[in-house]
């Protein structure tokens, strides 16, 4: 019986190990997002995210009062090229 269980797990290892399993990326490329943490006031913890793609700001703030993620406007930080 215990040889049995034994060959069992054995080949379900060996199954698993040929089957890939779907997975789940949090970012395609490296680097599309930045995430600079800081401080706006003694008590408030900010987030700056960065989107690398399309050179846009935003900050997420936790608000301990609300128990609530804030999230401010979106700035469009792209500079132009040349003259």
């Amino acid at each position: 019986m215990i040889l049995l269980c034994l060959n069992l797990v054995l080949i379900t290892a060996v199954v698993i190990s040929h089957v890939h399993l779907p997975q789940a990326y949090a970012q395609v490329r490296p680097y599309d997002y930045l995430l600079l943490p800081g401080k706006l006031q003694t008590d408030t913890d900010v987030v700056w995210v960065i989107d690398m793609g399309t050179r846009q700001l935003t900050s997420c703030i936790y608000n301990k009062n609300t128990r609530r993620i804030e999230f401010s406007e979106v700035i469009d930080i792209a500079f132009p090229v040349g003259p």
